[in-house]
């Protein structure tokens, strides 16, 4: 379904308060009158009982508060955009311009989240909402399911091919056999053939589906994930491809990319695999106590990664993955509730299986970590992590959840996901480090 099936033409109002609650006020009192056949103090009343429970702030100037009213029907949605900024109490402190109110039984509420949350991902259609001028140019904005094509002037499509000739160069200069692309900087117009022989490569977070069309699909590596820097994509793309065997560790790449959305290649980065990514290659490598297989955490790093998008039941969620060495962390666990995958055959709770991956991401909301060993095997769930050695030289903001995952990894040869509940950041740990943040 389409963001149309939830919002109708005239559920866009402009916001005139400026306090989150009487902002959350304006917004019910709306969407009843569009919707009279819901109590407006009931309503009102379960939209603030939620907003106290956990905060519906999702991402920077981003806010979705819903409801669910038994007998409604189907999820409705209504927009409301507030140029001045409503004080929402965000953990990044900046105001709120955008709030999503989404009513219904239920049913549809995770499916219309994640729509609403992936279009105004988009820095630019967030940035369109703010600079309209009507409700009518709103809802087209938001509705709309592709972005009309990018008028370049002609210098732009020359920095492209500049650049992308550039790469070709490079990669031969430095010994770099595959060159990635980032194909959603480079838009609808591509500086070269994306049929050519050449080890080409496009990594991509938005177009897979455009781009299967166009090129051979064992050439494009989807990225799920949105808001992270250029640094982190292409570190990402770049373990994608290994784990993928696109890639080997003697190797040298050369990535080509351009802001998001601009329509520009203008940027290049010469990576020597081996170098970058020893962590990558000591997993499994049966040296120091490492067993941890690579294609183990790249699973878990794409299930965070959809949970920090998704959440579960429309609200954001924390967890834990704490993998490999198990013989040494079970000694610094202890289980807090009955473990729901004890006494299942190992085949059955391994997380490389794609039919587990709903079931991880709705055991997520149980409290405690995630303990899995270095072939996929998932042990436990909502296990409590205790170690004697406290963290060090962790960035500050960090909690209890993140000490937790750096402070198993420095008693144990393990690595650790932390996803924040917070933020929605991922952050990746090893030896009481923070490797990479997502």
């Amino acid at each position: 379904m389409a963001l149309e099936d939830f919002l109708a033409p005239d559920g866009v109002l402009f916001l005139r308060e400026g306090e989150k609650l009487d902002a959350l006020r304006e917004m019910v009192d709306f969407f009843c009158s569009l919707n009279p056949c819901i109590d407006p103090e009931g309503l009102h009343g379960k939209v603030r009982a939620r907003e106290e429970e956990v905060s519906t702030w999702v991402a920077r100037g981003i806010a979705i508060p819903h409801a669910i009213v038994a007998g409604f029907g189907p999820s409705r949605i209504a927009l409301g955009v507030s140029r001045e900024g409503i004080s929402y109490g965000a953990p990044d402190g900046a105001p709120v311009h955008l709030l999503v109110l989404i009513v219904g039984e239920g049913a549809e509420h995770l499916q219309v989240l994640r729509q609403v949350a992936t279009r105004l991902g988009i820095p630019q259609v967030y940035q369109d909402i703010l600079s309209a001028s009507t409700e009518e140019e709103i809802f087209r904005i938001l509705v709309r399911e592709e972005e009309p094509p990018v008028s370049l002037p002609a210098e732009g499509i020359e920095v492209s091919r500049a650049c992308f000739t550039y790469a070709r160069r490079l990669a031969k200069e430095v010994g770099a056999r595959f060159i990635l692309v980032h194909a959603d900087g480079v838009e609808d117009h591509l500086p070269f053939s994306p049929h050519s022989r050449e080890n080409i490569f496009f990594v991509t977070l938005e177009r897979e589906e455009e781009l299967k069309r166009r090129v051979p699909e064992n050439r494009i590596i989807p990225i799920p994930f949105k808001g992270i820097t250029r640094t982190n994509q292409i570190d990402l793309s770049i373990i994608f491809a290994l784990s993928r065997g696109l890639l080997q560790k003697e190797q040298r790449v050369v990535s080509v990319f351009g802001r998001p959305r601009s329509g520009v290649l203008d940027s290049m980065r010469v990576t020597d695999i081996e170098k970058e990514f020893r962590i990558f290659f000591s997993l499994n490598s049966g040296v120091d106590g490492l067993d941890l297989e690579n294609r183990v955490l790249v699973r878990i790093i794409e299930i965070a990664g959809e949970l920090a998008v998704e959440g579960r039941e429309g609200k954001p969620s924390g967890a834990i993955f704490v993998m490999g060495d198990y013989d040494q962390v079970r000694l610094h666990c202890q289980q807090m509730i009955i473990n729901p995958f004890k006494g299942y055959p190992e085949e059955e709770r391994n997380v490389l299986d794609p039919s587990l991956k709903e079931t991880i991401k709705e055991l997520s909301k149980i409290d405690g970590a995630f303990i899995i060993r270095g072939d996929g095997v998932l042990v436990s769930v909502g296990t409590y992590i205790r170690t004697r050695i406290p963290p060090t030289g962790l960035p500050p903001g960090l909690g209890s959840r993140h000490a937790a995952a750096a402070a198993i990894t420095m008693v144990s040869q393990a690595v650790s996901v932390a996803l924040s509940e917070s933020t929605r950041k991922i952050s990746i740990f090893k030896n009481g480090e923070r490797i990479m943040e997502l």
